[in-house]
């Protein structure tokens, strides 16, 4: 019985460590910005107030580390003379610290020096290339604030200038950044070693076991002998990467130390499977539940030709495809030799559409090109049961420019898309046409994130008629990506009791997004515009609404509620993005 007492005292009484737990101190800081934030992202005593077993002993031990610790974080932002004042308190049952700093002055950057030495003194046009872009580099920093940030930077670029053309082992033999605290500023010296200059040697290739060698022997454009240039390499390195076969490719140099001083080219590969098959399913509230299958051989005939399939079933529309892509040639063209079907049954208009053709492609950073060549027929049916089966041999050039800041996600910048293309009734087609489109949409960040999304089509089918088109060539509005609040391609031309496409179109959009939390946005817009037979007698609706936008992983996907002001009609519309 004398144990009952010790085992319920065993349980009922409050460890020392457990004490420790319910420990909790407050931290009040005065600071200007921008020590108030840094201080309160980085100093220990923030970090420790989320711990547990914490004491008022090792609470002090932080409280005399803090002046240290906040100047030197200061420091890094060019506060050299900053004061420090800290007081921990006990306050009832409340333990607070005040921190209150006085961050003085902020350091300016007042002069620049890089100094070159080696090889590179022989060579006047690249020293003096050089020297330009270093005073450049300098004139920009001067009486800008002094940040460690600032210093690394300049360093790392410096160098990077130096060993980017004919001098890949440059090194950095000495560096200082010299703070005068007196006069608040701060100079930049630096001590570069440009070594040999070096050439391209010969190229070898690792990691091939299932794709033709010349895959990427065709691609190189480096010259035995060429100067050496990170640009080549960098250049090489992405157009491998681009091309399907590759999963990842690295391109590199060998450097020796000893003369002559050739760098042999290293290109390292890691291939992808011979034969690719993806699925998926979806929904657009243009064309409905949707699901798609697809099938890519990556090397035809043993020649790196790429064999593409794909089978796409929609409620309104089913497509299916079969195109074989060459690899670019020396001209950095590359063709396709393609068939296609689409069957559509939209707005009363049943139409099947087989189409043949040859394309000639050419992608660069910002602008991209495509020629294409076509033999099409169209079989298709009104809704009184009339028919039409026109057919076209057809010539279209596509110029396309994205100068944007993000490819997914676009908060500034423009998409610019102009066609040209036709038909002469001579060769192979029931009508000689010309038609000329053009697309845009233009991006605009409005503070920290909001943006301003202004979109906007206009074309027009020169032709005496639209009899003996394929609709290919004519136009319809309505859905998203066009004019919200109206059906998908229901703006166009009423014939045989169906709307078919006609020779002008003209549409307009202005829409603000607005954030609401993380990677959600609210949306306003207001659409306009239509399609028609000609521009006097067009039909121009407007549509206004309200919506959501999610920022994916894959691109912005949005939701909209939009009313069709003429019609008088409420429409959903769900889409991704805005691509062509």
């Amino acid at each position: 019985m004398r144990l009952l007492p010790l085992i319920c005292a065993a349980l009922f009484t409050v460890p020392a460590w457990a004490e420790d737990e319910t420990f909790k101190y407050e931290v009040k800081l005065e600071a200007n910005e921008p020590a108030n934030d840094l201080l309160k992202r980085y100093l220990n005593i923030y970090k420790l107030q989320r711990k547990n077993r914490f004491t008022a002993e090792l609470l002090q031990r932080e409280v005399d580390a803090v002046p240290a610790a906040a100047q030197e974080l200061l420091a890094t932002e060019g506060y050299f003379d900053a004061k420090v004042d800290v007081q921990y308190r006990e306050e009832g049952n409340t333990h607070r610290v005040y921190i209150k700093v006085d961050q003085g002055e902020q350091t300016l950057v007042t002069d620049t020096s890089v100094v070159l030495q080696g090889a590179v003194l022989d060579n006047a046009d690249r020293y003096q290339e050089l020297d330009r872009r270093f005073n450049r580099r300098g004139e920009r920093l001067e009486q800008q604030a002094f940040r460690q940030s600032v210093w690394d930077d300049f360093k790392k670029r410096s160098l990077q200038l130096v060993q980017a053309r004919q001098y890949p082992a440059a090194k950095l033999v000495s560096s200082e950044a010299v703070i005068h605290p007196e006069r608040k500023a701060a100079e930049f010296d630096l001590l570069i070693d440009s070594g040999p200059a070096y050439v391209f040697g010969p190229y070898t290739i690792h990691g091939l076991s299932r794709y033709p060698e010349k895959l990427i022997a065709n691609r190189i454009k480096i010259t035995q002998g060429q100067d050496y240039s990170r640009e080549a390499l960098s250049d090489l390195q992405s157009e491998i990467q681009a091309m399907p076969q590759f999963g990842t490719a690295l391109v590199d140099v060998e450097l020796t130390s000893e003369p002559p001083f050739v760098a042999p080219i290293r290109i390292d590969v890691q291939e992808v499977p011979l034969h690719r098959v993806s699925g998926s399913v979806g929904f657009s509230t243009n064309t409905r539940f949707k699901s798609e299958l697809a099938y890519r051989y990556h090397n035809l005939f043993d020649q790196g030709w790429v064999f593409d399939s794909s089978l796409r079933i929609e409620q309104l529309e089913q497509a299916a495809e079969l195109a074989v892509l060459l690899p670019k040639n020396n001209s950095d063209w590359e063709h396709r030799v393609w068939g296609s079907y689409l069957a559509q049954d939209l707005q009363g208009l049943d139409s099947h559409l087989y189409k043949m053709g040859v394309s000639r492609g050419k992608k660069g950073d910002e602008i991209e090109r495509v020629i294409d060549l076509q033999y099409q027929i169209e079989n298709r049916q009104f809704a009184d049961g009339s028919e039409e089966h026109p057919q076209s041999l057809t010539l279209n050039h596509i110029w396309t420019q994205r100068k944007l800041d993000n490819r997914n996600n676009p908060r500034n910048g423009y998409l610019v898309q102009a066609e040209m293309g036709g038909a002469l009734k001579q060769l192979i087609s029931d009508a000689t046409f010309l038609r000329l489109f053009t697309r845009g949409a233009y991006y605009y960040r409005v503070g920290s994130d909001g943006q301003i999304v202004v979109q906007g089509s206009v074309g027009q089918t020169f032709s005496q008629s639209p009899q003996g088109i394929t609709s290919d060539w004519l136009f319809r509005a309505g859905g998203s990506g066009s004019v919200r609040g109206y059906d998908y391609e229901s703006l166009g031309v009423k014939s045989n009791g169906s709307t078919v496409g006609g020779q002008v179109i003209g549409t307009a959009s202005f829409e603000y997004q607005h954030p609401v939390i993380k990677d959600w946005k609210a949306a306003m817009f207001v659409d306009y515009g239509g399609a028609g037979e000609k521009w006097s007698n067009m039909e121009k609706v407007m549509g206004v609404g309200v919506g959501a936008r999610w920022k994916s992983p894959v691109g912005q996907i949005g939701a909209d509620i939009a009313y069709g002001v003429d019609y008088e009609q409420y429409r959903f519309h769900f889409a991704m993005g805005l691509v062509f």
